[in-house]
């Protein structure tokens, strides 16, 4: 919310013009929230505490507030409950409530949380994209509403307690006609700066994967625009990055002759000689296999 709050003042536009909401139901956090808030010089913001799937607190004339834009990191895989659910037309579908397959729920939220032209974009696990049940038929509903616009992923290790590889899922309910019936996968797991303990995205590999989101490029074995009747007829409504935008190195080439006797194959010769040859580099010997 500081750095939504901070992007609006770098684009030269007026942050009093913006309203902040949040709901933690976390109760030692949501004080931290506030104060973090205030010591931001942010005054314009409301922030709830209680279980956002269970009871949402950011409401307008007693019903779930429709927003402009939504960001949200979640916690992965929780349970959740329906006995004590409010507002339940937030869901077309439920998942199962243990199992821990909660995060579709979360997507379901803040999907109905959005004016007819809103965007939103969230960190999920990549369980999302390929599970079955329930699961599997929300996907449906999503691609056929033809709401998701990009499917970015992201490198291991990037969160706090969690080492698996996220994905961001990134919703728009007023798709340009360009963009029509189209996912933007964009498969960025291998661009990041490693860590000791904690992965983490450098400022190239955050303009990279902006600018080919902005701009809808396509990049070999980064990035594809894919059509729905690929992901629906050739995949049954999977979304598992790697089918679409598989970076997978290529295999080193291999030499059978020169694992037997030895040497340096021709091949190998030739490409370094073409290297060489760049910068007037003229070797005296080379051993050929």
């Amino acid at each position: 919310m500081i750095q939504a709050h901070q992007y609006v003042e770098e684009q030269g536009q007026d942050s009093n013009d913006l309203a902040l909401y949040g709901q933690d139901s976390n109760g030692t956090v949501w004080p931290i929230c506030h104060m973090n808030m205030i010591l931001h010089n942010i005054t314009r913001f409301t922030i709830e505490n209680g279980d956002t799937l269970e009871d949402p607190q950011v409401l307008e004339n007693g019903l779930p507030r429709k927003l402009d834009r939504v960001l949200a990191n979640p916690p992965f895989s929780q349970n959740y409950s329906r006995a004590s659910m409010t507002f339940t037309s937030r869901f077309r579908e439920f998942c199962p409530e243990t199992g821990k397959k909660a995060d579709l729920m979360v997507v379901q939220h803040m999907i109905a949380s959005l004016k007819p032209d809103g965007h939103m974009a969230t960190i999920m696990p990549h369980g999302v994209l390929f599970r079955g049940g329930k699961e599997k038929l929300i996907r449906e509903l999503l691609i056929e509403d033809d709401s998701i616009e990009a499917v970015i992923s992201l490198p291991p290790g990037l969160f706090y307690g969690a080492g698996i590889p996220a994905c961001v899922l990134v919703v728009n309910k007023s798709k340009p006609d360009a963009l029509r019936n189209q996912v933007l996968f964009i498969n960025a797991d291998r661009e990041c700066a490693e860590g000791k303990n904690q992965n983490k995205l450098r400022p190239e590999d955050i303009e990279k994967i902006d600018h080919v989101f902005t701009h809808k490029l396509g990049i070999d074995k980064y990035s594809r625009l894919v059509d729905r009747d690929e992901i629906v007829s050739q995949h049954d409504y999977n979304r598992n990055i790697r089918r679409y935008v598989d970076n997978t190195p290529e295999p080193e080439p291999e030499d059978v002759q020169a694992h037997r006797i030895g040497g340096a194959p021709e091949s190998e010769v030739a490409s370094k000689q073409t290297e060489l040859d760049k910068f007037g580099i003229k070797p005296d010997i080379f051993a050929v296999a």
